[in-house]
């Protein structure tokens, strides 16, 4: 059953399917509801809502006016003859106000015509036209009066999607009719149904220095990659990764509808929260926060850092399990952090498995969390009992002396591949004291039971 998104405004529609004006848009049966209204509106109608700032043309989740003065001129002598245009969708704001969804390009090109310059301030003449070639050249003050009022009154049909639609169904909307060269993705497409401080706070905590620095962007990404991250961090810190149910874009949706207006102090809690986890892993792991430490083979038990590639998965265990952490007690064991979670990332076959395989699996997300946490709690603790784990100076210090694997004979290239290993293993009551201490490749270490 398709049942059309055309009822008289502000009518309720029960839908199973989609069918906005013939758009081949469907969706999964379902008794979501969506509220729309329809119209005709003029040019002109439309003109003075932009002009006093009740209808947004170039937000911020909308890409810029790309059309040359051909296509644009030729859109104005369509109207002069009387074409029938496409559809324009328009999307209701909490505040009254009207986003444009689909039809950006064509009502800036009536506007620009009519302010008589694009956006980038060239003068908008026509040319191009094939109809009425006289008109080439001429600027929007140089038609006849009739042929001003022709584009003026010009009427052209508008769908407005109402503000109390239900936000999972607008946000498939949304992104259905995305129909350009380069589609929006998620992120923008909150940006434009989420309107409000909760989006606006995300921008400003993406735009802070430690967080750029931390993830790799100098400046902010043109396609909201870096406020998704941050969205992230605060959607499982909100709901908390034993809350979590997937898939993970429903999940961030959720958290985006829920604090859309967001209080001052739930803001104030969420940023102090995300400072303080980006102190912590900076403090951890520098410039290879985020990436992970992959152990080497039989063949060749070098491992190395992963150059260049974000784990997004790692990102949300590391600031999820450090948010809340006191950074007094954690630079205390700041060395046996780094080497337990090292040697998780490269050891772990359940913990590797959880942030590289369906990795938006309930289970998996579970998991990595519980592992992460288990460890992290385990050497705070430590600090007042025998340390599991060797200091990251006295692996150095071996290091320095003699760069040699004792398990393999092997050279180690670097202190990050380095473990400092317990001759005596700890599970069997061996002392982490350097008497007890022997280096070897992380790989060699974790093969270690499987050969003793």
């Amino acid at each position: 059953m398709t049942t059309a998104l055309l009822p008289q405004d502000n009518q309720q529609v029960e839908i199973e399917g989609i069918d906005l004006e013939a758009s081949p848009l469907s969706l999964e049966p379902d008794k979501r509801t969506i509220y729309t209204g329809s119209a005709d509106p003029e040019i002109e109608s439309l003109y003075g809502k932009w002009k006093k700032g009740k209808l947004i043309l170039q937000s911020e989740f909308q890409r810029q006016f790309v059309w040359d003065s051909i296509k644009a001129s030729r859109l104005i002598e369509s109207v002069l003859l009387s074409v029938p245009l496409p559809i324009i969708y328009l999307a209701e704001g909490p505040s009254g106000n009207i986003s444009v969804i689909d039809g950006q390009q064509r009502l800036t090109s009536f506007f620009s015509f009519i302010d008589g310059k694009f956006p980038s301030g060239k003068t908008f003449s026509l040319s191009g036209l094939q109809v009425f070639p006289e008109l080439n050249r001429k600027t929007f003050q140089e038609l006849d009066e009739l042929l001003q009022d022709k584009i003026r009154y010009y009427e052209i049909r508008a769908v407005t999607i109402k503000k109390d639609s239900d936000p999972d169904l607008k946000f498939e909307i949304f992104e259905r009719l995305n129909t350009g060269a380069v589609p929006l993705n998620d992120m923008e497409l909150r940006n434009c149904v989420y309107r409000g401080p909760y989006i606006e706070l995300l921008k400003a905590m993406a735009n802070s220095p430690e967080f750029k620095a931390l993830v790799g962007f100098k400046e902010p990404d043109t396609r909201m990659r870096d406020v998704e991250l941050v969205l992230r961090f605060a959607s499982f810190y909100h709901a908390t990764y034993l809350k979590y149910q997937g898939p993970m874009r429903k999940f961030f949706n959720q958290d985006m509808e829920k604090y859309q207006y967001i209080s001052k102090q739930d803001a104030y809690e969420l940023k102090r929260a995300f400072k303080n986890a980006l102190y912590i892993v900076r403090s951890l792991f520098g410039d290879s926060a985020f990436k992970r430490f992959v152990r080497g083979i039989e063949e060749n038990p070098n491992g190395s850092w992963e150059p260049k590639k974000f784990n997004a998965s790692l990102y949300d265990v590391l600031m999820g399990i450090f948010c809340d952490k006191d950074k007094n007690q954690v630079y205390r064991t700041l060395d046996a952090l780094r080497e337990g979670i090292i040697d998780l990332m490269s050891t772990n076959e359940d913990f590797i498995g959880a942030i590289l395989f369906g990795t938006s699996e309930v289970g998996r997300v579970q998991k990595r969390f519980d592992l992460m946490r288990f460890l992290v709690d385990d050497v705070l603790k430590q600090t007042k009992k025998q340390p599991r784990c060797f200091s990251l100076a006295l692996k150095k210090e071996m290091f320095d002396a003699n760069p040699v694997c004792a398990i393999c004979g092997q050279t180690i290239q670097t202190v990050d591949d380095a473990a400092a290993d317990h001759i005596e293993q700890y599970w069997q009551g061996g002392q982490t004291i350097p008497e007890n201490a022997r280096l070897t490749h992380r790989y060699c270490n974790w093969s270690r039971s499987r050969k003793d």
